[in-house]
């Protein structure tokens, strides 16, 4: 038992989708995942095909990084299109089209990174609301008893 209650602490660090912000993309609140660490920025919308694969209603990632910098962004094994913006506090940078599976890097300037579904208008400011975790979020079931 308490092997399998590590592997659940170590996967939920791990995974982008076990927990969500809530974000204002121009004044409309949304919900969107959260990569708020190292391995959750390798991993990000890799090998996925939906925008919301946890079915929470969310409708992109938000890569949340220490400090303003250039922070540069690929597609490779990453399935689905997606609008990559840069914002650093609370104003866009910079933004740019992702393509699927496309090995090109492509850099702006900011302390997060919003990734959405292309048919999002790019926003002028994005606020960042409060962190939801999302229980069971790594899909295990624990069984107790003899």
């Amino acid at each position: 038992m308490a092997i399998l209650l590590v592997l659940y602490a170590v996967l939920v660090n791990i995974s982008p989708f076990s927990a969500t912000y809530s974000v204002q993309i121009d004044g409309s609140t949304t919900t969107v995942y959260v990569a708020d660490n190292l391995a959750k920025w390798a991993i990000g919308y890799m090998n996925v095909s939906s925008y919301d694969p946890r079915n929470v209603g969310a409708v992109g990632m938000l890569f949340v990084f220490p400090q303003n910098s250039t922070y540069c962004f690929w597609m490779k094994n990453t399935r689905i299109p997606l609008k990559i913006i840069w914002v650093s506090g609370q104003r866009v940078t910079y933004w740019a089209y992702g393509r699927p599976m496309d090995t090109r890097s492509v850099c702006g300037y900011g302390d997060k990174v919003l990734e959405l579904d292309p048919r999002f208008e790019v926003p002028k400011v994005v606020k960042v609301g409060e962190q939801r975790p999302l229980h069971g979020s790594v899909g295990f079931i624990f069984v107790t008893g003899n």
